[in-house]
């Protein structure tokens, strides 16, 4: 019997020395896997992180306030517009939101000296408090030697209001573009542009404008849209957009 007592103090060394050989091996080869993932796929993560990144800006025209779809462009007498929201300036980085290839139909205008109201679209209800309106450009779709030379003949207009009519003095008439440049209370700028057709019927300089002291509209303020070039990416943006719709028309692609 005393013979016996060392030998079973033997197996259950023996058993536990196995045991603990089993638990470091097991150690040993979890650690090697989570080094093997974490290093041999760290581009693909990165990769990820950043697609995760713009997938969660996007996803903030959704669930996230003050994001709005897109912006409508109410023209008295009669039509009524959309401005599609087409690219998202956050972080230095642009993300583009819809199909360039796609294709936008114009509203009408009539006027030279149009009546506009623009009105954000939110899929719920939201508030207009974080949103601004910083510039809107308008200008006509024609064949130009190169993009500076459109921009010089399209007009860049300040202090646009949200919500209220104002009168909008188009520079031309026929097929133009409307890009309105937009900024959020958390650093996201929106660019929602679209089409219109400019059917004026008369010459503006026979347009005599009259208005009543009384009245609370205002005509907006404009400029030559070439001061964009000192915004290299609304520059960027703008140049994309606008190439897109005159390569459309058959004209030579701007650069």
């Amino acid at each position: 019997m005393s013979d016996f007592i060392p030998d079973k103090k033997k197996c259950y060394l023996l058993v536990l020395l196995n045991f603990l050989m089993i638990v470091i091996i097991f150690v040993n080869l979890d650690c090697v896997f989570s080094q093997d993932v974490l290093g041999g796929s760290s581009g693909n993560i990165s990769a990820n992180l950043d697609f995760a990144d713009n997938k969660s800006t996007l996803s903030n025209l959704d669930t996230l306030e003050p994001i709005s779809s897109n912006i409508s462009v109410h023209v008295e007498p009669k039509d009524t517009g959309t401005l599609y929201l087409s690219a998202i300036i956050s972080d230095g980085k642009v993300v583009y939101t819809r199909d360039l290839d796609d294709e936008l139909f114009p509203f009408q205008t009539t006027n030279w000296y149009q009546l506009v109201t623009l009105t954000p679209n939110y899929t719920g209800t939201l508030e207009n408090s974080g949103l601004n309106f910083d510039n809107l450009i308008v200008g006509q779709l024609q064949d130009f030697d190169n993009f500076d030379e459109l921009l010089e003949q399209a007009r860049i207009y300040s202090d646009v209001p949200i919500n209220e009519t104002f009168i909008l003095d188009l520079p031309n008439k026929d097929v133009s573009f409307m890009q309105l440049q937009a900024s959020f209370l958390d650093g996201i700028t929106g660019i929602y542009y679209g089409l219109f057709d400019g059917n004026q019927q008369r010459d503006k300089s026979e347009i005599n404008l009259r208005l009543n002291p009384e009245s609370s509209l205002k005509i907006l303020e404009s400029d030559s849209a070439i001061v964009i070039k000192t915004n290299p990416q609304l520059y960027n943006v703008t140049n994309t957009l606008v190439c897109h719709d005159v390569y459309k028309l058959g004209y030579e692609k701007c650069q």
